[in-house]
């Protein structure tokens, strides 16, 4: 017989990673369908949902042979032995995928604005965030030494595991939270009406939800840090802590897939029977960020960047039937820029 626990935690090892595996498909059918090409963001978002995904598994086989979710006091000395491998080798994972996440993020914000100052914040995020997945790992290896020590019964961690939980949670809700607010100072300076800025905000928050996940694993792991630290829990209640922070744990990693996908989900929606408003709105407002910070950008520089017409062409270097809209020319160079999308294509003029 398997608790609620374990199968509540089977349950949630397959649904969340086959959501986070179809909104990855539905972002690259966006970039294939409509000719653009992969970016680094795209990979990375493929590298995090890798990693969510093997974590689930991980979680998924503990659940029915690995006594993940069932009581501590009811399991043999060898299913404690495979029940903290799972775990040791599932936190290593979960941390790696969250890591990736913010990292196609970041580089999603690069292709979207192009300020410098911007794109220079955007880069010390990107070395904080590697800092910080390197951090994470490694003290997660070397938590307990020997290692084996980590699933040997009786034996125990170098660190307050409990408290090593709780503060690496809190520095990923921290790191969650900056992230999503790095593009409201540029949103904020847009020449565009009140109404349109709330509606691109609320463009880049739709991952407000795995905020909300990464909070909940925070208050689930500061239990195990009370527990950690001596203070006297029954074997039920640390069951039920410990799973809770393993399946909020999977809803975070794999939510978080989720949320960075669907602000790329633009060309797509075209061959959707959406409401041709919503549509143009959309459009329009992702359209306004990347014009107005070119254009930000253009004015600090010494060449002077001369707006060719506001009215949409079809270049020969573009396919047909494709909308695009010229931009700035430069040097002799056209830059063109297509409606709702990421990338920047050179003509020779």
């Amino acid at each position: 017989m398997y608790s609620s626990y374990s199968v509540a935690a089977a349950v949630c090892s397959c649904f969340f990673p086959a959501f986070a595996a179809l909104a990855v498909a539905i972002r690259f059918r966006a970039r294939i369908a409509h000719n653009l090409k992969l970016g680094s963001d795209d990979w990375l978002i493929v590298s995090a949902l890798v990693f969510a995904f093997s974590y689930c598994c991980i979680v998924l086989y503990g659940s029915f042979r690995a006594s993940v979710g069932q009581d501590l006091s009811t399991i043999t000395p060898v299913d404690y032995t495979n029940y903290q491998k799972h775990l040791y080798f599932g936190v290593i994972i979960a941390h790696l995928s969250y890591g990736f996440v913010k990292l196609s993020v970041l580089h999603f914000y690069k292709r979207i604005f192009t300020t410098q100052t911007f794109r220079l914040w955007v880069n010390v995020m990107f070395v904080v965030v590697c800092l910080f997945m390197i951090v994470a790992t490694i003290t997660q290896i070397f938590s307990a030494w020997p290692i084996s020590n980590w699933w040997t019964l009786g034996k125990n961690y170098t660190i307050n595991y409990g408290a090593f939980l709780t503060s690496f949670a809190a520095i990923d809700l921290f790191l969650d939270v900056i992230i999503l607010c790095m593009p409201l100072p540029v949103i904020r300076k847009l020449h565009v009406k009140t109404r349109k800025k709330f509606l691109i905000m609320g463009i880049f928050w739709m991952g407000f939800f795995c905020v909300v996940a990464t909070a909940v694993r925070l208050y689930f792991g500061y239990k195990l840090s009370l527990a950690g630290a001596g203070k006297p829990v029954s074997d039920e209640e640390f069951s039920y802590v410990s799973v809770n922070n393993i399946i909020w744990a999977e809803i975070e990693s794999c939510c978080s897939v989720v949320a960075a996908c669907l602000p790329t989900y633009g060309p797509i929606m075209r061959s959707i029977a959406i409401p041709s408003s919503i549509l143009s709105s959309i459009q329009s407002l992702l359209n306004s960020v990347k014009r107005k910070s070119t254009a930000r950008t253009s004015d600090s520089n010494s060449n002077v960047w001369i707006p060719l017409s506001g009215d949409r062409v079809k270049p020969a270097s573009i396919r047909k039937g494709q909308d695009v809209e010229v931009g700035v020319v430069q040097s002799g160079e056209i830059r063109v820029q297509r409606s709702f999308a990421t990338e920047t294509h050179t003509q020779e003029g």
